[in-house]
């Protein structure tokens, strides 16, 4: 071979070392370069071909690392170091046939999973980047992101378990079995940013199925808590709040371990930022508030954010509620939480604000009943002026709704009562404990929403 550059790489091939075979110019630039500079004298793809098949690579027999290496090859030739967007089809070719090559369990794949993990974080950033200019550059709203998932789903199929052998540790397990948590999480952590979460459903499904691990928590604890944190999201999105509370509260438990072991750097806290942006709300609908000085430590801006509302959640203050929500509405709608929040906080000011009106007129005379006039009066107090808010905040709370706000939370359990609709009164048992007519909303929301049992194999 009269190039010598391109005899070095294909040596450090031959002695596997497939650093030779990072895309990242910031890592790998002054190879591409070279190898760029002795690949000009080669006219055609075939030629390229060829001399890679002449190399004997696995003695000829593995068909698609001969094309990667072609692959890797073309994009040090063609690329442009000054121009993503020309350069985007020889890197997502390549990062395909990269993939590829992990699909067959009949090649010796596990030492490219290292390869593969490095140039997927490499390229998802690309595609956001592209897609970011998607109006410029003339191509569909999320293409590149919709790729990379179709290219990483065809690895998540192939990861197979090994039904008729026993479970392994996570040290034991075939690196591509290592890498199902990362596969997963990367594919979740698309479909949530290209707006399309019920994708999810398919990949959560099958993660369990597909494990050949003894116990969830012998997978790398970054990896368990990126899971949990958007399995999380994913219950929050379909309004299933006790569980996405837990998944997002084991998330977050995890992760202060971590950061009790060893001082938090950028990176962890943002981590922690993430889950709190989404464990906070969940709280407040869960009735379980969480520690909020450890929350204001972490980060201080969302934690004041949500103590704002559990002020109005606690007052029952509907105006507040509705103050708070349209300060923050862009937030939430970024975050899929505002219809979250609109259905499922206004059940829950009420039935604080009617706690509080039992306790101020029903408790000092030793009474237990109450008219429906003075809860319609606690409640047009509580609305105040809808001057100012949009419709989707106050078209169906008015102080006639009284009787169905009081069958709701009758029927939820989250008030022990009888409601009569003929004499107007709403008779409650006698009791000098408030608690009591008013249970804990958690404990009731864990009896009527349980935690889904295919998640159990994540606790044990």
């Amino acid at each position: 071979m009269e190039n010598p550059q391109l005899n070095t790489f294909f040596a450090r091939i031959s002695s596997g070392d497939f650093n030779c075979l990072i895309l990242n110019l910031d890592t790998n630039g002054a190879l591409v370069a070279q190898l760029q500079a002795d690949l000009q004298n080669i006219t055609s793809d075939n030629d390229l071909e060829e001399l890679v098949e002449r190399q004997k690579f696995h003695k000829g027999s593995w068909t698609r690392f001969n094309i990667l290496v072609t692959s890797f090859l073309k994009y040090c030739k063609d690329v442009n170091p000054w121009s993503l967007w020309e350069s985007s089809d020889l890197i997502f070719t390549y990062y395909q046939d990269l993939t590829n090559c992990l699909l067959n369990d009949n090649f010796p794949a596990n030492s490219l999973v290292p390869l593969f993990q490095d140039t997927t974080e490499y390229a998802i950033v690309l595609a956001k980047r592209l897609d970011s200019k998607y109006r410029d550059l003339g191509t569909r709203q999320h293409q590149f992101l919709a790729y990379m998932s179709s290219v990483i789903t065809k690895l998540f199929n192939s990861i197979k378990p090994r039904y008729e052998e026993p479970a392994l540790r996570f040290q034991e397990l075939p690196k591509k079995q290592q890498i199902l948590l990362y596969t997963a999480n990367k594919l979740n952590n698309i479909y949530m940013h290209i707006d399309s979460p019920s994708s999810c459903a398919n990949i959560f499904k099958n993660v369990k199925p597909k494990s050949a691990i003894q116990s969830f928590s012998q997978y790398p604890i970054k990896e368990q808590i990126e899971y949990r944190y958007l399995l999380g999201r994913y219950y929050l999105l379909n309004h299933r709040v006790s569980n996405g509370f837990h998944q997002l509260n084991c998330a977050f438990s995890l992760l202060a371990v971590c950061v009790n072991k060893s001082p938090p750097n950028t990176a962890t806290r943002r981590n922690l930022q993430r889950i709190l942006n989404f464990l906070l709300p969940a709280a407040i609908l869960f009735g379980k508030t969480p520690s909020w000085d450890l929350c204001r430590y972490y980060d201080p801006d969302s934690t004041n954010t949500f103590e704002q509302l559990v002020h109005a959640v606690k007052t029952g203050n509907m105006h507040s509620f509705n103050v708070w929500l349209a300060q923050h509405e862009h937030a939430l709608r970024s975050r899929k939480l505002l219809i979250l929040l609109l259905e499922k906080i206004p059940l829950l000011v009420y039935r604080n604000l009617i706690r509080r009106t039992v306790l101020t007129f029903c408790f000092p005379s030793n009474t237990n009943k109450i008219p429906y006039t003075i809860l319609e009066e606690a409640v047009r107090i509580s609305l105040g002026s809808s001057d100012g808010f949009q419709s989707i905040y106050t078209l169906i709370h008015t102080p006639e709704n009284v009787p169905n706000l009081l069958e709701s939370l009758v029927n939820l359990g989250l008030m022990k009562a009888n409601c009569f609709p003929i004499s107007k009164q709403c008779v409650f048992p006698k009791s000098d404990k408030i608690d009591f007519i008013f249970p804990a909303i958690n404990e009731k929301l864990i009896a009527f929403f349980p935690l889904n049992n295919d998640d159990t194999w994540l606790d044990d």
